[in-house]
């Protein structure tokens, strides 16, 4: 490959440069490992704080299309509450809905039934697979619930609210950031198939791009005169938070630790080159080519170390991200998202 390069007019410092970086092969690889280590372990610390920043950046695709959830009291009727609720002007949608708790065969601990939308206006559940909930009994299911009851998107479950029987069919597997994922969402029109006295317990606003939620929520219960119970959505990453100091000092110590690499391998250059400067001096090279010859073999190095790093660290970050969402319901469609 030297030959070729030469007889190709590339530069002899290029030449030299890469023959010096790569032509020792235990050597090279122990200086490209030992440097992409650090660079790949700041690669899943950028990941970890690229997923803490899209729960505030973008929480709809976390999961969390709405930003508050209203509870109003028995002197306020469907009607009357939502025709309250839109008149707001930053309001863009109300989604009544009602949680319930539910058994499925062969588990003692419930699980989470609700009924958000309606057929008419659904609602935007954030999926990370398969389809949204449209016709009847039709549902969407978190990851948590899917490995409770070792089913998968396709399957008919069959639960029990009260006395009262509900199979659904999971046409869609759901980011749940609530109750370790297991929860399975459908209409309200599906249980109201069911019941038709059901009325929504519970109201789920989304705002305009931009709204402040605490300022819309202050106006709503301004309005609601007390019959209103206004909450923002929980939002999972607001106990996360200080976690970014923690990522952030420890990106800053693989940087360091990587630097003190790179001037290592830097130093290991300049001492082997030292051997060779006569011969290079004899064969006409200047000094400035030699020292692109230091720098060459050096930047080559690091440039195989960045792609190791990249190569290994996106998987890597995605699987954990995964892993560790999967155990809270929401990694499924976490380890969907672009990495930095």
């Amino acid at each position: 490959v030297a030959r070729r390069a030469l007889g190709a007019r590339v530069p002899p410092a290029l030449v030299l440069g890469w023959h010096k970086a790569f032509t020792r092969r235990p050597r090279s690889l122990g200086a490209v490992g030992r440097l992409a280590l650090p660079l790949l372990l700041i690669v899943v610390a950028l990941s970890a704080w690229t997923t803490i920043d899209r729960f505030h950046s973008s929480p709809e695709r976390m999961g969390l299309p709405t930003a508050l959830s209203v509870r109003a009291d028995a002197s306020l009727g469907d009607r009357e509450t939502r025709a309250l609720l839109e008149r707001d002007p930053r309001v863009t949608a109300v989604y009544p809905g009602v949680e319930v708790a539910a058994l499925v065969p062969g588990q003692t601990a419930t699980i989470a039934l609700r009924g958000l939308g309606t057929r008419a206006e659904p609602y935007p559940f954030t999926l990370a697979e398969g389809r949204p909930a449209r016709g009847p009994d039709e549902a969407v299911a978190g990851q948590g619930l899917l490995d409770l009851l070792h089913v998968r998107v396709g399957d008919w479950v069959r639960m029990t609210v009260g006395d009262q029987p509900q199979i659904l069919h999971i046409v869609g597997r759901s980011i749940e950031p609530e109750n370790a994922g297991r929860v399975i969402s459908t209409s309200l029109d599906t249980l109201r198939a069911n019941d038709p006295d059901l009325r929504p317990a519970l109201y789920q606003l989304r705002l305009d791009s931009g709204a402040d939620p605490a300022a819309v929520a202050e106006r709503l219960t301004a309005a609601g005169r007390g019959h209103l119970d206004v909450h923002a959505v929980a939002n999972p990453a607001d106990g996360l938070s200080p976690l970014r100091a923690v990522v952030l000092g420890l990106i800053v110590v693989l940087a360091l630790i990587g630097l003190i690499e790179l001037l290592t391998a830097i130093g290991g250059t300049v001492r082997e080159g030292e051997r060779d400067l006569l011969a290079l001096k004899a064969i006409g090279l200047t000094p400035r080519q030699i020292t692109a010859v230091t720098v060459t073999a050096t930047a080559g190095t690091a440039l195989a170390a960045v792609l190791l790093a990249m190569a290994l660290g996106l998987p890597l970050a995605r699987w954990l991200i995964d892993a560790q969402g999967r155990s809270s319901g929401i990694g499924a469609g976490i380890a969907r998202l672009p990495s930095p």
